[in-house]
């Protein structure tokens, strides 16, 4: 059995290690096949460390965009409770800062802000 460890290598960055095992008979292979062979495992490592590198990679860009939806949600909530505070501070004639401060203070009915941004209790429109 000859047996070949071979790097899992990408841009420089070790992976790991790919060992392959070939069937043969003792001092049946030749120095060239046995050059061949090595040659093919090493594309296999190459291959492998390609996949483990795009598997990394699409991990990373998952991440990103479960963040990146997560802050845009956030956002469409922050621009929609500025609209109901607007409405809310128009409709009553109050400035705005008032009303916010009246809204942290627990003065304001959140039900009539909500009602201002046209969104039921649990904030689906």
């Amino acid at each position: 059995m000859t047996t070949f460890a071979v790097p899992l290598r990408r841009r420089g960055n070790l992976l790991g290690a790919l060992n392959v095992f070939v069937p043969t008979l003792p001092d049946t292979t030749p120095a060239d096949d046995a050059t061949s062979e090595l040659h093919v495992a090493q594309a296999l490592a190459d291959a492998a460390a390609l996949g483990l590198q795009n598997r990394s990679t699409y991990a990373q860009y998952r991440a990103l965009s479960g963040q990146l939806q997560g802050a845009l949600s956030s956002r469409v909530r922050a621009d929609e409770a500025f609209m109901a505070l607007r409405q809310y501070a128009r409709r009553q004639r109050l400035p705005l800062d008032q009303v916010a401060s009246a809204v942290v203070e627990g003065v304001v009915d959140d039900a009539e802000l909500r009602r201002e941004s046209g969104t039921s209790a649990d904030g689906t429109a």
